[in-house]
């Protein structure tokens, strides 16, 4: 992939401000072990399940922290694009290196 493609989280890698918030999107998960089936969230850090509109668990969440770990690590996105069905495309199929 060539640099230019590449979308930077921050250009001084020296110097990063970690930034957490809640946006109020929080659901209880049913008590019967179903899944939950609003999507909401920004399509950068959504789980496959959410992509592909499937029912899902509090493990979505962590599939988030991954993509957020592997923004502090390497300092760029996982699943880069421009354009949300790239995205979506990418984090069904792209395999991540670091």
């Amino acid at each position: 992939m060539k640099p230019e493609n590449i979308l930077l989280v921050s250009d001084d890698l020296n110097n990063f401000d970690v930034k957490i918030s809640d946006l109020g999107f929080a659901q209880k998960l049913n008590e019967n072990g179903e899944g939950l089936t609003l999507v909401l969230g920004s399509p950068l850090y959504m789980a496959p399940e959410l992509v592909n509109r499937k029912p899902y668990t509090e493990k979505v969440d962590v599939w988030s922290l991954g993509v957020i770990t592997y923004q502090l690590l390497s300092g760029r996105t996982p699943f880069e694009s421009r354009n949300i069905k790239r995205i979506d495309y990418n984090i069904n199929n792209k395999k991540i290196t670091f």
